[in-house]
């Protein structure tokens, strides 16, 4: 398991490359990394599970320009892997176990979005020592920083994925057993609040006040049919 541990760091923390410094590829969305770790983790299902739930509910925060969102990447490569590790190892619905996992790896979002606004801001300064160096004719100074901060961005990957999952199971099987039972029950009925959380977000994105009226007839059309059959 190890080895696979570092597999995925070491992806994580070469995708973390593009989110910011080249490419821009969203191959860092998590509907690309989230089934990837399952995939590497025998567990495809889990990673496509993780996934949907994790773009319902970021879906109207894309990294458009200098904006900074939370960043789904650590969130959706520890909370895949924890949640693959931590189901033979907790008896409990698996939906409880990826709910709890994807809470528990939220705050890797905020962690690694603070570490990227720093590293920007370093990067400014970077690029005034830049300007200094080419007026002095030191031409090579340009790719050492290119290099420098694609080094950054993978060890920042690399690190805030590995860590977690690395130390994170003995804790969360600890925190987990600790929890009482109506803390887990919610936990596993939050399963099914997230999804509509994410369509209402969907919903707030694109409807706009001419449609409502038909999305709202279309979906008592809807109920009805059901109904009838």
């Amino acid at each position: 398991m190890l080895n696979e541990i570092l597999i995925i760091s070491i992806i994580a923390g070469i995708i973390s490359i593009d989110v910011r410094t080249i490419g821009g590829t969203m191959i860092s969305r998590p509907l690309v990394i989230a089934p990837l770790v399952g995939l590497l983790l025998n567990d495809l299902k889990v990673g496509f599970i993780i996934a949907t739930f994790l773009e319902l509910i970021w879906i109207g925060l894309p990294p458009i320009g200098a904006y900074l969102p939370v960043e789904t990447l650590p969130i959706a490569v520890v909370s895949t892997a924890l949640s693959i590790i931590l189901k033979n190892k907790i008896q409990v619905n698996i939906l409880n176990i990826i709910v709890f996992c994807i809470i528990v790896s939220i705050p890797l979002g905020f962690i690694s979005k603070w570490l990227e606004y720093h590293i920007r801001t370093f990067n400014s300064y970077l690029s005034l020592k830049v300007s200094k160096e080419v007026d002095k004719g030191n031409i090579n100074f340009i790719p050492f920083t290119q290099y420098f901060n694609i080094c950054v961005s993978f060890l920042k990957g690399f690190i805030i994925c590995l860590l977690p999952i690395l130390f994170g199971e003995i804790l969360l099987i600890k925190i987990f057993n600790s929890l009482p039972i109506q803390m887990k029950e919610g936990i596993l009925f939050s399963s099914w609040f997230i999804p509509a959380l994410g369509f209402a977000v969907v919903i707030e994105i694109f409807i706009l006040n001419k449609y409502i009226k038909y999305f709202f007839i279309s979906y008592f059309i809807l109920i009805s049919l059901l109904c009838i059959s």
